[in-house]
């Protein structure tokens, strides 16, 4: 009651003030002054204080995270909604709401939150007592010329930061003073010291030297663009005053935001605004109080808005599923070729999903045309941002650059979710802003380090010639190489967790983010029994794909036709096959890129047109039979982390060729294949040689293959994959709760 009657006393205060402000201009002067001459000026403040109000609530986040996993987004969206309801109702009502969210979203103690406030707000106060006492300093120098009335704006607000900086260190004693007992109320005392305590348990929980000067950094920077944000109203306003003196009467217009008010600061603004303005500025009346009214206008419009779509994003109490975390959010960098990348990515969405969890998948760009057609339609992928036209330049480039950037303007949508897992980047940059800005936790999923910031020897070689896109990002990346290696690094040490395909690639990623990681490699889909196949099924016969007739035996090779994958060793190994089984066909599936046509001049160039078979795309289905029906696999990329391939043709009891190094050193076991000296063309195409003279053996190695692929079964990649998402989801979630028993 004694609130809403304070309220009360308040609002009339204002509205008298508006009353003899009244009188002293009248409405049709304030009216012609308030008219906007420039609307940029105008845009310009509003984006200006969005600017300020996320560093603000940037700085607010500084003192919370020690206390709750609070996201950014969250804080920004409390800081808005409560300064508008403190705007609306100026008896702390939104400093009590901000104290309420915590409490209900991430159990922050009602003591621990009120400190926070406490201290957050004091940050300005000191900041605008710094800034006038230096003003007042310089000017009694006589180095500038100092607006009118400095001198009393600035003993004004050293004044109101004493009382605060007093209440916070003398707080309780001079509330158990014999005088405070005698002179003030009861219910004034203890408000008095329960406000100390606050502050000072605050203060000593989370003050530190580092702590003071990111407040402090980020608070002069907030300050300085707000005043040049006030120095725009005159350019708004089709008036000329000096850009330093406008920009030093701005601290002391901020004084009048610490008098009690009315709602909506109607009257005291006005007054205050005329007063600095006028007195200090040396304006006409009129001019002046045109000014503030606009000035007010822009400032109430920008609170509204702000402060109504933060009541969106606040977000209710944190609930713990009975049945524990159940809704995941997979991100990829794009489904635009059928990869090994994207293979992974749809295993993990679907097997999840099997395992009855809530899974979508997201990436910047998708093409069902050339990703895996037959299995993508089950997964739904969605877009971050809406697509841009098939005919766009870079259309691949542009989107995952326009994703990467604009991530914080379209985080909110993952604020329901459990846990999010970032597969390669930019997905694990984009994670890390999700988990920052909506408290989400995640995990980083690696194939490798990133290529366009950690390049390759055989990437260097090669060069991205294969992909006009990718050449575009290694473009970009090159002249934002200390920004794009930063993102890059921090995105992957500040995961939850990192799971890294396999051991060979995960002691790489190890060394370069000098961080743990866990072995979560790609998997295959292995059959209870049935393979190999028959040696008969296997080394006579034949079969026709996209109508290329394919005898057999044939050796296979299923990769991407990029330079990195040196398809040029394999044909070159065929040469030497062939004088021994002149029957023999390499069979290479897949669709064409630009490597592609380079690679056939060679065949050309070796007189190999029958020997090997370029079989352009095929279906899951027909990929299958290729696999059953090999007598060999190859395998030529010589720096590879894991490759797929290897173990999807052990699922189906086929042998192995390829280098010994790499990827395949973890994949190939000494008994399921061959594993040839590094680019040892002959050694290559005398492992392949021996397995097509030696059928028996061949059929032999075949199951030894067949049994040592069950370890790289998808079922143990989910498993590794569910243990992680549900850890980091329980860790968050346990966070709350020892936040609540605090």
């Amino acid at each position: 009651m004694n609130r809403w009657v304070r309220l009360g006393l308040q609002t009339a205060f204002g509205l008298a003030l508006l009353w003899l402000w009244l009188r002293t201009v009248s409405l049709p002067e304030i009216a012609a002054h308030a008219r906007v001459q420039s609307w940029w000026a105008v845009a310009l403040m509003i984006a200006l204080s969005l600017l300020t109000s996320v560093i603000r609530a940037r700085r607010w986040l500084l003192l919370l995270r020690p206390l709750a996993p609070v996201g950014m987004v969250r804080a920004f969206a409390m800081n808005a909604a409560g300064s508008l309801l403190n705007y609306v109702l100026p008896i702390r009502s939104g400093d009590a709401a901000r104290t309420w969210w915590l409490w209900r979203r991430h159990r922050i103690p009602a003591g621990s939150a009120l400190a926070t406030i406490v201290i957050d707000k004091a940050c300005d106060l000191a900041a605008v007592a710094v800034v006038l006492a230096a003003l007042e300093i310089v000017a009694l120098s006589g180095a500038v010329r100092a607006p009118r009335g400095l001198a009393g704006a600035a003993a004004l607000a050293v004044v109101l930061l004493a009382g605060v900086l007093g209440t916070a260190l003398l707080g309780p004693r001079v509330a158990r003073s014999g005088p405070a007992r005698r002179l003030l109320p009861a219910r004034f005392a203890s408000g008095l010291a329960g406000q100390a305590f606050a502050f000072r348990a605050g203060a000593r929980g989370l003050w530190t030297p580092q702590l003071a000067v990111r407040l402090a950094a980020l608070t002069a920077l907030a300050l300085a663009i707000d005043a040049f944000n006030f120095t725009l109203l005159f350019a708004a306003v089709g008036i000329q005053v000096p850009q330093l003196q406008a920009m030093a009467a701005y601290p002391a217009l901020l004084l009048s935001f610490a008098v009690p008010a009315g709602p909506g600061y109607v009257g005291n603004l006005e007054v205050a605004g005329s007063l600095v303005l006028g007195g200090g500025l040396s304006l006409a009346s009129a001019v002046a109080a045109g000014a503030i009214v606009l000035y007010h206008a822009i400032t109430a419009a920008t609170a509204l808005a702000l402060g109504l779509l933060s009541f969106f994003l606040v977000g209710g109490r944190r609930r713990a599923r009975a049945s524990g975390p159940r809704r995941i959010a997979i991100f990829h960098c794009g489904f635009t070729y059928s990869g090994g990348g994207e293979r992974i990515v749809i295993e993990e969405v679907l097997g999840l999903r099997r395992r009855g969890y809530e899974v979508e998948c997201f990436a910047p760009t998708v093409d069902e045309s050339r990703c895996y057609p037959d299995l993508l339609d089950d997964l739904r992928v969605k877009t971050f941002l809406p697509q841009l036209p098939g005919w766009f330049p870079y259309r691949e480039a542009m989107q995952m650059a326009a994703t990467s950037l604009l991530m914080p303007l379209y985080a909110w949508r993952f604020r329901g979710f459990d846990a999010i897992v970032g597969c390669n980047q930019p997905s694990a940059w984009i994670a890390w802003w999700a988990a920052r800005l909506m408290d989400v936790p995640y995990v980083v999923y690696l194939n490798q380090p990133n290529r366009l910031v950690y390049p390759r020897n055989i990437d260097r070689q090669t060069g991205w010639v294969s992909n006009a896109d990718y050449r575009l990002l290694a473009a970009i990346v090159l002249r934002a190489t200390r920004f794009v290696a930063w993102a890059d690094r921090r995105s992957v040490q500040e995961a939850d967790q990192l799971l890294v395909n396999g051991n060979y690639i995960g002691d790489i990623i190890r060394k370069t983010y000098r961080r743990d990681a866990i072995d979560c490699p790609a998997g295959c889909h292995v059959a209870a029994s049935g393979f190999p196949l028959p040696i008969a099924s296997r080394f006579s016969g034949g079969l026709t794909v996209n109508g290329y007739p394919v005898r057999r035996p044939y050796v296979l090779l299923t990769n991407r036709h990029y330079p990195q994958k040196r398809f040029d060793l394999a044909i070159r190994a065929m040469e030497e096959v062939r004088k021994r089984h002149p029957r023999t066909q390499l069979v290479i599936p897949g669709p064409a890129t630009s490597h592609t046509a380079a690679l056939r001049s060679l065949v050309t160039g070796l007189g190999l047109e029958d020997a090997v078979l370029f079989l352009g795309p095929v279906s899951e289905e027909e990929l299958q039979s290729l696999y059953e029906g090999a007598a060999v696999y190859v395998y030529p990329a010589p720096e590879e982390d894991f490759g797929m391939g290897v173990i999807e043709s052990m699922a189906k009891g086929v042998p192995v060729v390829a280098w010994n190094q790499a990827g395949p050193t973890v994949t190939v076991a000494a008994d399921t294949g061959h594993l040839a000296e590094a680019l040892d063309v002959g050694d290559f195409a005398a492992g392949i040689i021996r397995l097509l003279d030696e059928r028996e053996q061949n059929q032999r190695t075949g199951e030894r293959a067949f049994e040592w692929a069950r370890r790289f079964d998808w079922e143990r990649h989910i498993d590794i994959l569910e243990r992680a998402v549900l850890e980091v989801a329980r860790a968050h979630e346990q966070l709350a709760a020892e936040a609540a028993s605090a």
